[in-house]
């Protein structure tokens, strides 16, 4: 089993009326901090809090509750072709999954909230779980109604296509970065779960940091980021190459993901100045913890 610590500043509210408020518009990320502090001070339920605040109707925490029922109806009917690894579907109710969705609170709240609609998904090290981070963060974020798009940019040694049941060897990133075709809706597999598509690396090519590079991967992001919420990219690690950091460049913004006892303060240090370097925010980091 694994336990997130998550890093960055997070919001403290129950997540699943939080997130369905959010994505309702009945609460802004500020207001739902208010209520937040207001549940702490009083007892309240979420709901009942945003309430006495005056923030939210009993029509908005109705539609709420009607969007988080039927978010976790997609939780508990995972698709037969989806790993395990996927712990917000395959063992929902699990305080791994419990961190995945204050997790996605903070995304929602912090980052989709502000426009900033596509990330990085970096690790420090290679085994830092960011792959793991990466699959079940999009997952979460369609799960309340957030069209999602998770792109494989690790070209090098790809994971989602196994972990998502797609087929290694059919078209993917590389495929359209090797001009072998010439939309990138070509290589976009469509829900792959309510509200989520997957963009595969795709078959193995040589080059992989020239073409992540090019004006072709800069123009494919624009193009599918008009058809999608949020797109979260997967990366190698930054000790091996230097691809995170490209894509991360081209996005603007960065999640960081380290394991503890693998990683040193200094591995994650070192990656947040490459970032900053790389013109790209950091949004917030992961602490991974595997016994």
């Amino acid at each position: 089993m694994t336990d997130l610590d998550i890093t960055s500043s997070r919001l403290t509210a129950d997540t699943g009326f939080a997130d369905a408020l959010l994505k309702t518009g009945a609460l802004t990320d500020e207001e739902a901090r208010a209520v937040s502090e207001h549940q702490a001070k009083t007892g309240l339920s979420f709901d009942e809090a945003a309430v006495a605040l005056t923030l939210a109707t009993e029509e908005d925490v109705v539609l709420a509750r009607q969007a988080l029922q039927g978010s976790l109806a997609l939780q508990l009917a995972p698709s037969a072709a989806v790993s395990d690894e996927v712990i917000v579907l395959s063992d929902p109710t699990s305080p791994d999954a419990e961190s995945l969705r204050l997790l996605r609170t903070q995304i929602i709240a912090q980052h989709v909230g502000a426009g900033r609609r596509a990330f990085a998904v970096c690790g420090a090290t290679d085994g830092s779980g960011a792959t793991y981070i990466a699959a079940n963060l999009a997952v979460a974020l369609s799960q309340v109604g957030i069209k999602t798009l998770l792109v494989d940019a690790n070209l090098r040694n790809p994971r989602i296509d196994a972990i998502f049941g797609i087929d290694p060897n059919g078209p993917g990133l590389s495929t359209y970065l090797s001009l072998e075709v010439n939309r990138p809706e070509r290589v976009v597999y469509p829900n792959v779960l309510p509200n989520l598509s997957v963009v595969p690396a795709g078959p193995p090519v040589g080059r992989p940091q020239e073409l992540l590079s090019g004006a072709r991967f800069r123009t494919g992001v624009d193009i599918l980021l008009r058809q999608h919420d949020v797109a979260i990219f997967d990366t190698p690690a930054t000790n091996e190459n230097s691809d995170a950091l490209t894509v991360a460049g081209v996005l603007g913004y960065a999640l960081v993901v380290a394991r503890r006892n693998h990683a040193f303060v200094k591995d994650v240090q070192t990656l947040s100045s490459q970032l900053v370097a790389s013109r790209a925010t950091v949004i917030g980091s992961v602490l991974n913890e595997y016994s």
